[in-house]
């Protein structure tokens, strides 16, 4: 991790680093002109990178190679996630990009506590970038948000789509392809709500328990990919 950094900035031939990544290799790992260091830019590459210029603003960097990353997963995978309280947020955000999920849509359930704006969705798009460096994939996972009445049609997509519900008594299935899961808040889902999700979803078990919001998503995830049948 500690040799990864990330850029939005690039032509054909340097890479540049700014702010945050900035600081990083200038101040945190006291790079210097001529060494070596991975970037990634959410394409699914690593780039071997040597840097050429050091200014009081930026890193530039210029490209040596590129190859795709070993972790890199076409599969989509989507997690629809109910608004949960700020540290349990950003715990699930971590994890879930550590498992290749590809989107997070974050909606407001009717027993969602909390509220959220932009300014907080970029924070937390910053961390799946970190999560990235973590784990070292050359991809990343994108936080957005939606509103509950817009899942319908915007899951539609997906020709596996799941319910986690802790009332279910279904057992997950073997499939395969892509998929995306519906997972809620704190205190669950109302009766309205599980009649609308269970309309265009398959309604899931995946714990004989009541999990935490942030420790189901990383369950259902891991639970979908374990029977899902690749290839």
């Amino acid at each position: 991790m500690d040799n990864r950094f990330y850029f939005d900035t690039k032509n054909q031939f340097n890479v540049e680093f700014l702010d945050q990544e900035y600081i990083h290799l200038t101040r945190v790992r006291r790079c210097k002109v001529g060494d070596l260091i991975i970037g990634f830019n959410g394409d699914g590459f690593d780039y071997h990178l040597k840097i050429v210029t050091i200014t009081k603003d930026k890193v530039v960097a210029t490209i040596i190679d590129k190859q795709k990353n070993k972790s890199f997963d076409d599969m989509n995978i989507t997690v629809y996630l109910a608004l949960i309280k700020n540290d349990a947020l950003t715990s699930a955000i971590d994890h879930l990009a550590e498992l290749n999920v590809k989107t997070v849509k974050l909606f407001k359930s009717d027993f969602s506590v909390v509220t959220i704006d932009e300014k907080k969705v970029n924070k937390l798009n910053q961390i799946s970038i970190q999560a990235s460096k973590q784990c070292e994939r050359a991809d990343i996972m994108k936080v957005e948000l939606i509103e509950k009445s817009d899942i319908k049609n915007d899951i539609e997509k997906y020709k596996n789509r799941f319910f986690a519900y802790e009332n279910s008594t279904d057992s997950i299935k073997k499939f395969s392809g892509d998929f995306a899961v519906i997972i809620g808040p704190e205190g669950g889902f109302s009766q309205d709500e599980v009649n609308y999700f269970s309309n265009f979803a398959d309604t899931i078990s995946i714990s004989k328990t009541i999990l935490r919001a942030e420790v189901a998503c990383v369950s259902a995830v891991s639970a979908l990919r374990a029977v899902q049948v690749v290839g």
